[in-house]
């Protein structure tokens, strides 16, 4: 058998640090494998909070192991590794009550038992990641909503099977949602955005990126309910004109605007300009209908903005007004 380096600097950090460990980042350790992470399992059983990032040699047996022996873990990340599946996350909802923070990011396999096995178990659950775990459905949003109602924070971008059904059961359960990304959710219309504006009036992040069925409506309805948003993004949400961003600029004190590859014009630009004083970032790339000069109006009387992205300028100008603070 090869000598393994990363086994036994895991098994080293097991030995010597048992009993005191709480917190481990394993962020793109690629040598890391079941056996390394077993070894810290079954040692360092006041563990609260494991990170394992693109450590692609992970599977189930090793968070198996986890979840038995590190029964207080508080916080999951699973990052990037694409072999765990159902068996591994059902076995941390069973000995992993108390979880509230799990990210599976890119856990392709994933399918909803995981999920509606952590809501059921897990309650008091406060962030979920599931950004492109593209198996799961409204059944296990729905029961994560209903079960886990003190939820902050969810990602659900590019999870293309989910619908308002879905986020119309989170804005009623979760009223303290304060950030859910859905870009790429191809299924939700206006039904869901104003129901969660209606209900979840806490939101301080938003991307709504590639939705492309949300119309105005959404948009004011957001502005004119959920004034502690500072992080907002529409990209390519392409029936959003002028009016939204209007009412955006009086309504909220926005720090983040993501417009690209909408439709809006000069007059939206002139808006934000007007209103929107604390703004620090403005992505209008793919706005074919704002003009040079209007961008450079936004940087005289907006003193915070860091950056505009946009395309109109050739690549030395841009370059410039990227720079301008």
């Amino acid at each position: 058998m090869p000598y393994n380096h990363a086994f036994f600097s895991l098994l080293s950090i097991a030995e010597y640090c048992t009993g005191r460990l709480q917190s481990i980042s394993l962020r793109n350790c690629y040598n890391i494998t079941n056996a390394g992470l077993i070894a810290i399992s079954m040692r360092c059983l006041h563990l609260l909070s494991l990170k394992v990032h693109d450590c692609f040699q992970i599977a189930d047996t090793s968070i198996i192991a986890l979840s038995t022996h590190c029964t207080g873990l508080k916080s999951l990340y699973l990052h990037g590794c694409d072999q765990i599946r159902d068996v591994s996350i059902i076995s941390i909802s069973t000995y992993c009550t108390g979880l509230m923070l799990l990210n599976l990011y890119n856990c392709s396999h994933i399918t909803d038992t995981s999920i509606i096995s952590i809501s059921t178990h897990c309650i008091g659950l406060q962030s979920l990641n599931l950004r492109e775990c593209h198996r799961i459905t409204d059944a296990c949003i729905i029961s994560l909503s209903v079960h886990c109602t003190g939820l902050q924070s969810l990602n659900l971008r590019c999870c293309y099977q989910i619908t308002d059904a879905s986020i119309i059961s989170l804005s009623t359960h979760c009223a303290r949602l304060q950030s859910i990304k859905l870009e790429n959710c191809h299924e939700i219309t206006d039904a869901s955005i104003i129901s969660l504006s209606s209900h979840c009036t806490r939101l301080q992040l938003l991307d709504l990126g590639g939705c492309r069925q949300l119309t105005d409506a959404s948009i004011i309805s957001i502005s004119t309910q959920c004034a502690q948003i500072k992080v907002l993004s529409l990209r390519d949400c392409n029936h959003i004109s002028d009016i939204s961003i209007i009412s955006l600029s009086t309504h909220i004190g926005l720090k983040k605007l993501n417009v690209s590859y909408t439709a809006i014009s000069d007059a939206s630009l002139i808006a934000i300009a007007k209103n929107c004083t604390g703004l620090q970032s403005l992505n209008t790339y793919g706005c074919n209908g704002l003009s040079s000069d209007k961008l450079r109006y936004c940087f005289d009387y907006v003193s915070d903005l860091q950056a505009i992205l946009q395309s109109i300028y050739p690549l030395p100008s841009y370059k410039a007004i990227c720079t301008i603070q």
